[in-house]
């Protein structure tokens, strides 16, 4: 009420630029201070003069509006004139001395800081302000609960039971304004704050035809509706019970008995709607309770995890305590962070408080040992876990590994990735050495001078023999093929007697006997110096005689 009261004093300042900072500061309200602008509104409505500040607002009105249209006209605008906001005309032209204008602007002051707020309580708080000072304000207020949009909703809904006639239409006027005249239209909004007021306000003044559109809400999936919508339910009492009746038979399939009242029925039909939306989340519990009776502690974990990731409320949820723990007591370095969440949400489902401790002392043992290897050692934390429980062991271990200079060893995995690679490339390089055979070149014949060759053929020539080629003369062995005997010479023609006297010039150093002379070691041919190239001649043709010439 104080910083209510002293923000309101600033609005009302006779300086303009306190003022005007102050009429900016006004869309910083804090929600705590609905309560107060509803008790606020309502006195100064009781004390103040309503007609002298209709008459203020209408003289401000006026001059704002001048000087909008002068604006246009110098702007060369046409068209109408649009009404500038409130609070800011009656700011510009204050009246500090005026005490229907000091109510005026505090009360357009505190709308302002109702929308700010947002809430279903500030804009019941709204529609109060149109309810205790009548028309002159109505428009003003229009556009303020047009800027809540779908949160001024359930206030307008609760208004359509106003006791004063004029009222209760005006809400229905500005529902059907907002395209929202009937419940089923109301229902359709993204806002899940907004739907679960909606559905609240329709069970506050009991509207029997938005009973069957309540009970479908009471099985959503959303726990912030679903609430919304049970409480509606118990809010129309007797007046929904037809329908509870006629849903519960759709789900279960037969009647409820004649003797159940209301109460009884809508027991019987949250309890199957809860059956059929958590029959799923039941598996889970069941699945991780038998595991943690075998002693997998890891699949009860995960289990558990699965059943408050659907119901984070789960009725049973305190059996789940056990599980947590003793996962993360016996949790190695590897899972650290896994153990420190299953310890944490072991502390916000339990419901015991002499396990607290122990769960506490735990999770202080963890983040140690999570700092640990970091290499951070903080004994503070395993000293305030022994505290909590005298019994923690790890806890104990840990404060005298620490004295020891000792930390947890963090797993290197590159150096093992590292050494496992030089190995590897190692025991390539042996295989490679060991295995590789490089490749014989293939042996090349080597190139028979081209004298030799001349004098070879005119030397056959001569002797009157056919001339041997050169490429029979000389044996070149195959590349494939590693010779291991003699090779077989050239088959030679046997000479005429007259050219038997005549040697046959070798062309290669190692050539075959004749076949017609003794096997006889035949004198090295010298090597022939070089000559002119010879003329052709045929092969057969008598060589002359030196004798001749």
């Amino acid at each position: 009420m104080e910083e209510l009261d002293e923000q309101l004093k600033r609005v009302r300042s006779a300086d303009p630029v306190l003022r005007e900072r102050a009429v900016r500061e006004v869309l910083e309200a804090k929600q705590e201070w609905v309560t107060a602008i509803y008790h606020r509104v309502n006195q100064l409505a009781d004390d103040a003069d309503a007609d002298a500040m209709k008459e203020a607002l209408r003289k401000i009105r006026n001059q704002g509006r001048d000087a909008a249209r002068d604006d246009m006209r110098r702007e060369g605008e046409k068209g109408k004139v649009e009404t500038p906001d409130y609070l800011a005309m009656v700011a510009e032209y204050a009246a500090p001395n005026d005490e229907s204008w000091q109510a005026l602007v505090s009360v357009l002051a505190m709308s302002r800081m109702l929308v700010a707020v947002g809430n279903v309580e500030a804009a019941r708080a709204l529609v109060q302000i149109y309810v205790r000072f009548g028309e002159f304000l109505r428009v003003d207020i229009q556009k303020q609960l047009s800027e809540l949009g779908d949160r001024a909703a359930p206030a307008l809904i609760e208004a359509k039971k106003h006791p004063a006639a004029k009222i209760s239409q005006w809400a229905e006027r500005q529902l059907d304004q907002m395209g929202k005249a009937i419940a089923s239209e109301l229902v359709q909004t993204t806002d899940q704050q907004a739907l679960a007021d909606i559905l609240r306000a329709y069970g506050r003044i009991q509207d029997p035809d938005a009973a069957r559109i309540i009970v479908s809400f009471a099985n959503s999936e959303r726990a912030q509706v679903r609430l919304a919508a049970r409480q509606s339910v118990r809010l129309l009492g007797e007046v929904g019970n037809w329908q509870l009746r006629e849903t519960y038979q759709d789900i279960v399939g037969k009647t409820p008995p004649r003797d159940w009242p209301w109460k009884r029925t809508a027991q019987e039909l949250f309890y199957q709607f809860d059956r059929l939306r958590l029959a799923q989340v039941h598996e889970f519990f069941e699945a991780g309770m038998a595991a943690q009776k075998k002693g997998d502690y890891d699949a009860a974990r995960q289990a558990f995890d699965k059943v408050l990731s659907h119901n984070p409320m789960f009725d049973r949820r305190d059996e789940m305590v056990d599980g947590y723990l003793a996962y993360a007591s016996q949790a190695d370095d590897k899972h650290l962070d896994t153990a420190l969440l299953s310890v944490q949400r072991a502390e916000r489902i339990n419901s015991d408080p002499k396990r607290q401790a122990k769960l506490e002392s735990l999770r202080l043992t963890l983040e140690a040992e999570a700092l640990l290897t970091r290499s951070l050692a903080d004994q503070s934390l395993l000293r305030r876990a022994l505290e909590l429980d005298p019994d923690n062991q790890r806890a104990r271990q840990g404060i005298a590994m620490i004295e020891r200079g000792e930390r947890v060893p963090r797993p290197e995995y590159s150096r093992y990735y590292g050494a496992g690679a030089i190995g590897i490339v190692g025991l390539a390089g042996i295989l490679l050495i060991l295995l590789w055979r490089p490749k014989t070149p293939a042996p090349v014949p080597a190139p028979v001078p081209e004298a030799v060759a001349v004098a070879a053929a005119e030397s056959v020539q001569e002797a009157g023999a056919v001339a041997v080629p050169v490429a029979e003369a000389v044996a070149v062995p195959a590349p494939e093929t590693v010779p291991v005997n003699v090779p077989e010479a050239a088959p030679v023609p046997v000479p005429d007697a007259d050219a038997a006297a005549v040697p046959v010039p070798e062309a290669v150093p190692e050539p075959a006997p004749s076949l017609g002379e003794p096997a006889s070691e035949p004198e090295p041919v010298p090597a022939a110096a070089p000559v002119p190239e010879a003329e052709p001649q045929a092969v057969g043709a008598t060589a002359t005689d030196p004798s001749d010439k």
